[in-house]
């Protein structure tokens, strides 16, 4: 598997929805300036056509962990 970055961006079209997780779509931090440990938290933000930009606040979970219940089961409409 090759690591490349999604050049333009990542399309979504209306009314669907994508998951990001390890092994497909994913986000990846660059050039940290130490190590992330379960339970850290992550501020960021993410950037959208129309909304603009949005902040977000990133969980940091184990390797392997699984989702939490309330985003495991599809996506959420906001």
């Amino acid at each position: 598997m090759k690591m490349a970055p999604v050049e333009g961006g990542l399309a979504i079209a209306p009314g669907t929805s994508v998951a990001l997780k390890p092994g497909g779509l994913h986000l990846m931090f660059l050039d940290l300036k130490e190590g992330l440990k379960a339970g850290d938290t992550v501020s960021g933000s993410l950037t959208f056509e129309r909304a603009g930009t949005v902040p977000v606040t990133f969980t940091v979970a184990p390797i392997g962990a699984q989702a939490p219940a309330s985003e495991a089961g599809g996506h959420q409409h906001h």
